[in-house]
């Protein structure tokens, strides 16, 4: 298969273990870590924004000494926001024997990849919260998860005194999931007192989502939840303005861009509230090893010259991770070691908080990693959701 081409990215190189004849491994060549990401395809621009986080990071982890002193190489692999490619360039990362994969950035991608490595390995870190790694097994998530994010964004708008939800679904397998993970939260003891009081649901090449949007204004929710991101993001938002449907809406991380609200700015909300996780804005609360590691992750993107998003840290906490067993492990650990290291490691921590993986969830990061962040239209920035704030 014809690998795609990555010339834009500084870090990238072939994907070529040694022939005969290769010298011997010394303590100045650099250490490789294979990464994949959507850097084409409908996913390009999170893919983008990742690998310029990962190049910050690849500088923090090399001035700070490397692997053992041998600098870290991130090499970048475009998986063209395709689960098949995922699999593809899996499969020839499993025959060089690699240790440990990062990514993909796609839940669709990384769950495709999941059956591959579940067992025996590599060790594989998905840059998704959406997806459902077997417990135990050698793959691991970005966290906090879904049902990490659900409880805290009920408390959010239930402390609000909103109650009466209306929930706009995509048609594809998060939407799914989501809804369903949605259901189930509901059923807590908690939030008894909440109702769904519209379920609608679209196809992701919708270009109108108007009849859907009526029905839903027609229940008179007091808050709106559309779980999807990009383009399918802004048909949602575009036909709540034209509907004047004028509630709080809440929907994905994944669309915390600021090319995205540029782009979106003629149509958003009044509220607009994202799932995030601690450490992507200011967090007023952190403190000690936790305000250390944030300290870290701000400072190297302003280094960069990256606004911080929620893209951007979801991939900074799992490759620190990584960095951090195989410094302790040394750079020639097995997928067996790094894979028996992380699922016993606790009290990590990093810029969304402590993590713990000793439960098995295969993420670390559970509720009190989780944050809600709230467009402030006026400074053009994303802040930390206050649930006392007035419209």
């Amino acid at each position: 298969m014809k690998l795609p081409s990555l010339a834009i990215l500084a870090c990238v190189c072939a994907l070529a273990l040694a022939g005969p004849g290769r010298a011997p491994v010394t303590a100045a060549d650099p250490y490789e870590l294979n990464v994949l990401l959507p850097l084409t395809g409908p996913l390009a621009f999170v893919g983008a924004s990742q690998s310029k986080a990962l190049l910050a990071l690849q500088d923090v982890v090399n001035t700070g000494g490397g692997i053992k002193g041998r600098p870290l190489k991130l090499v970048i692999l475009d998986d063209g926001s395709n689960p098949q490619t995922a699999i593809e360039l899996t499969t020839q990362l499993i025959a060089k024997h690699v240790p440990v994969i990062l990514g993909s950035a796609a839940a669709g991608s990384c769950s495709a990849m999941f059956p591959l490595v579940d067992k025996a390995g590599p060790v594989t870190y998905c840059f998704s919260p959406t997806v459902h790694p077997r417990a135990g097994g050698y793959s691991f998530m970005s966290g906090p998860a879904i049902e990490d994010t659900q409880p805290v964004l009920l408390r959010f708008f239930r402390a609000r005194g909103l109650t009466n939800i209306a929930l706009l679904a995509s048609n594809d397998a998060n939407g799914q999931d989501f809804e369903r993970q949605l259901d189930a939260t509901l059923a807590l003891p908690e939030f008894h007192a909440m109702t769904v009081v519209a379920r609608e649901h679209f196809n992701l090449s919708d270009i109108s989502v108007a009849g859907q949007i009526a029905r839903i204004k027609a229940a008179k929710p007091g808050f709106l939840i559309a779980f999807t991101s990009g383009t399918p993001f802004g048909t949602v938002l575009r036909g709540a303005s034209d509907a004047g449907l004028d509630v709080p809406i809440y929907s994905s991380g994944g669309n915390m861009a600021y090319a995205q609200m540029a782009q979106y700015a003629s149509f958003l909300p009044k509220e607009l509230y994202l799932n995030a996780a601690r450490g992507v804005v200011f967090d007023p609360t952190a403190t000690g090893k936790v305000k250390a590691a944030q300290g870290v992750f701000f400072d190297a993107m302003r280094k960069a010259g990256i606004r911080p998003e929620y893209s951007h840290l979801i991939v900074w906490d799992p490759t620190m991770v990584v960095v951090d067993a195989l410094r302790a492990l040394g750079p020639d650990a097995s997928a067996d070691r790094l894979h028996d290291y992380i699922e016993h490691l606790q009290s990590w921590t990093g810029a969304e908080g402590s993590y713990d993986f000793s439960s098995g969830n295969q993420r670390g990061a559970t509720q009190p990693a989780v944050a809600l962040v709230r467009w402030d239209a006026p400074n053009a920035t994303w802040v930390m959701a206050d649930p006392t704030a007035k419209r």
